[in-house]
């Protein structure tokens, strides 16, 4: 592979990232319980990203790193189920994303058993960028593309040895 081996989360452009945007903007007279849904309300009305729009960047995403030569290969060999595969990552996206708070699995677990190089992350937010910019507002795009490079450095500190 051909691509960068160190992944940086990158700070956007102003400082900081959709989500701390809205967190600080948000009045703090709301009430705890309804502070998440209002966040949520919030980002959604900023980006404009919704479920079905998250479904399409999802599909179109693995629709390119399946056929990548780098990416490709390891996806076929561990996911059996695509539609499964689908509905968990949209789930995956929805909770990062808009907090929709539907995804309860230890992502660091589920990637463990592969055999994972910081090329490989680098490829990855590559395809997503991509893939962003194909499916989603400048907006959507800034504030995903965050959080993408923030999962993309955890997962490869955690995983990769080099």
């Amino acid at each position: 592979m051909k691509h960068p081996t160190a992944i940086q989360p990158t700070v956007p452009e102003g400082g900081c990232s959709l989500f701390r945007q809205v967190l600080d903007a948000t009045p703090g007279s709301i009430e705890p319980q309804d502070r998440r849904s209002a966040l949520a309300r919030q980002l959604r009305e900023q980006t404009g990203l919704d479920e079905a729009g998250l479904e399409r960047l999802v599909r179109r995403f693995y629709a390119h790193a399946r056929l990548d030569p780098d990416l490709g290969p390891m996806f076929s060999a561990h996911v059996s189920d695509w539609e499964a595969h689908y509905a968990r990552m949209v789930d995956f996206w929805a909770s990062v994303g808009l907090l929709a708070g539907r995804y309860h699995r230890n992502a660091l677990q589920a990637h463990r058993q592969l055999t994972l190089r910081p090329a490989h992350f680098a490829r990855w937010l590559e395809l997503f960028d991509q893939t962003l910019q194909e499916e989603v507002s400048p907006q959507a795009r800034q504030h995903l593309i965050v959080i993408a490079r923030r999962i993309a450095a955890t997962l490869s500190s955690r995983l990769c040895a080099d």
